[in-house]
């Protein structure tokens, strides 16, 4: 049956009434003014000082709150590299129980000898300790979010497979955040496996001496703006909800719970320029060791986008530059705007599994189990939806 097209329709027309009107450009010129103005060390000290928990992910300054610094030159040569995944996840409703992962790979080499170098490499899982964690005791099935935690490992050790392929200098970049969040909520026995597995990598990267970063675009973050509004809270309990917004502070505080980071910075970064460093607050980080995830804002032309690097890599002026710069070369180079990184594309065109790939890979699943005379049959749910109804 075709969906209440009706219905939509009005619930659809009430969100766009419900629409918040435009940001105010004043506040928010208030809201740039106050990050330009605010000490760093006064957001510091109530870091430190502070005795009941921050109800907010805040960022913490690791040089200056509000310093901008523009992109540098390329060297003559130079080779940037990326990793992308795509899966085709378990199927409750087949009689076998398989996933399959795909990673696509892109080598871009730039300057006297340009080329290209791209390929993927796919994995079909069907064993039982590749569909399971523990699967002599605990069995607890890889789907789901854990296989998106899979995937990402994989994809990391894709990056640094790629990145192995080409000559420095080069830059390892990946699609999405370097913070694998969704550990933060697992198993232990699964978070301490998987952040062996990326530590390992990060380690390798740093001995070899590759600069690894992420790329976010249009970024959903505001740890910058949950700092300054720490900063502009009286009240130890930071309780929004029973404050009484009667100073100007507290107006702000009310008004920046609405930005987004991005907000804060299109209006401050030129093209091309970068703001300060910051260290992510994000408790899984307590696991990274030497690998702490740190981030800067970066103005793309056209968006501003969040970059993430292990700390050896910005606590490095040569690698801090050298990331800086081939991002925003990437995104120079992009034909879309607002502009994205062909190398990260080039990587998730090759990790792309197609409706006619899926297909196919049912198929050949099927026929397999034919040929050993093994008779394939999916749920009757799933019989049910694939026929007509009444």
């Amino acid at each position: 049956m075709p969906l209440d097209m009706d219905t939509l329709y009005r619930r659809v027309e009430a969100m766009a009434v419900d629409l918040p009107d435009a940001i105010s450009a004043q506040q928010l010129a208030e809201a740039r003014n106050f990050l330009q103005r605010a000490d760093p060390q006064v957001l510091r000290r109530k870091l430190q000082q502070r005795t009941t928990k921050i109800p907010w992910l805040v960022a913490e300054p690791i040089h200056t709150l509000a310093g901008t610094y523009p992109v540098t030159a390329l060297p003559e040569d130079w080779s940037v590299v990326a990793a992308d995944g795509s899966t085709i996840p378990p199927d409750r409703h087949s009689p076998v129980r398989y996933y399959v992962l795909n990673i696509g790979h892109a080598l871009l080499t730039y300057g006297a000898a340009p080329d290209a170098l791209l390929w993927a490499q796919g994995h079909f899982f069907y064993e039982e300790s590749e569909l399971y964690f523990d699967h002599l005791e605990k069995r607890i099935p890889i789907e789901g979010t854990r296989l998106g935690i899979r995937m990402g490992m994989d994809e990391i050790d894709g990056l640094l497979a790629a990145a192995r392929c080409a000559a420095p200098p080069l830059v390892a970049l990946r699609d999405g955040s370097l913070i694998f969040w969704d550990l933060q909520n697992e198993d232990q026995s699964i978070r301490d496996e998987y952040l062996r597995q990326l530590l390992e990598a990060m380690d390798a990267f740093r001995d070899a001496q590759i600069p690894v970063a992420s790329y976010i675009s249009y970024p959903g973050s505001h740890d910058v703006i949950n700092s300054l509004r720490l900063m502009l809270c009286d009240r130890e309990s930071a309780d929004c909800a029973r404050c009484p917004q009667e100073t100007g502070e507290q107006v702000l505080c009310r008004f920046m719970g609405g930005l987004w980071d991005r907000d804060l910075y299109r209006g401050l970064l030129r093209p091309g320029d970068r703001s300060d460093i910051f260290a992510s607050q994000s408790a899984i980080l307590e696991r990274y060791r030497a690998h702490r995830i740190q981030f800067f804002y970066l103005d793309v032309e056209g968006e501003i986008a969040r970059i993430e690097a292990p700390q050896w890599v910005l606590d490095d002026p040569s690698m801090l530059e050298l990331v800086h710069s081939t991002v925003v070369d990437q995104c120079r180079r992009s034909g879309q705007y607002p502009p994205y990184p062909p190398v990260l594309i080039e990587a998730h065109e090759q990790a792309v599994i197609s409706t006619a790939d899926r297909q196919a890979v049912g198929e050949l699943v099927e026929q397999a189990l034919a040929d050993k005379g093994r008779f394939y049959l999916r749920s009757a749910k799933d019989r049910s939806k694939r026929s007509r109804g009444v």
